[in-house]
């Protein structure tokens, strides 16, 4: 390749820039599940993050988290709030249990500590929406933990949308989908919340834009939904989940007004660690340069991540490393972070929309929730 070919190129980086981030919040972790110690806390640990406290109900959660090498671990998560070295209320409790969401995000709010709440932030709209005037009236910082923004392959996507880059997207495909176990069943039901919040998320984020319109199918485990932005990006975004569905991946393509991306975000713990891919391509480039690729991160092993201090890592351990140190320097400058509450409304309406779409086979206004 001649050096002329590709003049004034850099790749911009696939990982927030964490080095020059303010991260020595104070971290408790309310609920002590499978996540937590799946994900949440190697991600911490390979970034330093500080983790000082965890409350659980159950006492084997308990004696986990203290095996886990948790300083203070509670039953009862209002013993944690009354910590003056907790800063940030990482919430772990399941979308199941909304009261107790909801009760902690309250009484956090109280005791002024900033929240990150897993996804979904809550399962109707109206208690979301209930969530977001609780964090608003008491001042606190109030985000959603969307970590497949922050994961390697769709982060550094989001950094070639710049107007400096490729711009504003025209066209994209993006699905999430399970690549092993089960085949589907036929039927009439589409996939739930809990899954599809993270794509419909990352659409909205790399779109540039609100949504403006949805129009939904369900059929044989699938959703399919045709989304226009007020950016002027239009998607085919697609979501397939079996019984096996932590064994999948999230090819995404995009045509933007000065270039095209092909990105591919890989989520296998339960099989093997993958690294993503990026390939990008300049419309002006000259046509023997191609389509070139970005060497992503990767950790081979488990012993890896849980070894290996660095931020350079692939999967969803780099995307929880993203989502809580952005959240933490959000706090730091004052500022809404980029997955706060009210901005995730939006991701969730794209949900809902999609869910009535398909029941009256019309479009629907994600903003307003009627039919178009």
């Amino acid at each position: 390749m001649a050096d002329h070919s590709l003049s004034g190129f850099a790749w911009p980086s696939y990982r927030p820039p964490l080095e020059t981030y303010k991260l020595d919040y104070g971290i408790g972790i309310a609920g002590y599940a499978g996540i937590v110690r799946a994900q949440h806390l190697p991600a911490y640990r390979l970034a330093n993050y500080r983790v000082v406290a965890a409350a659980a109900l159950r006492p084997e959660r308990r004696e986990l988290a203290k095996l886990d090498g948790i300083p203070h671990v509670y039953e009862d998560y209002r013993e944690m709030l009354q910590r003056d070295d907790v800063d940030v209320i990482d919430c772990a409790v399941t979308h199941l249990a909304m009261d107790a969401r909801m009760a902690i995000l309250k009484d956090a709010a109280k005791a002024g500590k900033a929240v990150l709440m897993q996804k979904p932030m809550a399962m109707d709209l109206q208690t979301a929406e209930e969530m977001v005037r609780v964090a608003e009236e008491a001042g606190i910082p109030f985000a959603v933990n969307q970590n497949l923004r922050f994961d390697p392959a769709i982060y550094l996507t989001k950094q070639f949308l710049a107007s400096d880059r490729f711009g504003t997207p025209g066209y994209m495909q993006f699905a999430n989908l399970s690549i092993e176990g089960p085949k589907f069943s036929f039927g009439t039901g589409g996939v739930i919340l809990e899954w599809q919040i993270h794509g419909l998320d990352s659409v909205r984020w790399l779109s540039g834009g609100d949504p403006v319109s949805i129009y939904g199918t369900h059929r044989n485990a699938v959703s399919m939904y045709h989304i226009e932005f007020s950016s002027g990006a239009v998607c085919n975004y697609v979501e397939y989940h079996n019984a096996d569905s932590f064994r999948s991946e999230t090819p995404v393509l995009v045509w933007a007004e000065k270039g095209a991306i092909r990105a591919n975000h890989r989520w296998n713990p339960g099989a093997r660690w993958e690294k993503d891919s990026v390939e990008v391509r300049g419309y002006d480039w000259p046509q023997d340069v191609g389509w070139i690729t970005c060497r992503l991160p990767d950790d081979a092993t488990d012993r890896d991540v849980y070894i290996k201090p660095c931020y350079d890592v692939c999967a969803s351990i780099g995307g929880f490393i993203g989502a809580m140190g952005e959240f933490m320097q959000s706090i730091h400058e004052r500022r809404p972070a980029l997955t706060n509450g009210r901005d995730n409304l939006k991701s969730l309406r794209m949900f809902f929309a999609g869910q009535l779409s398909a029941q009256i086979k019309r479009p629907v206004d994600p903003a307003t929730m009627a039919p178009l």
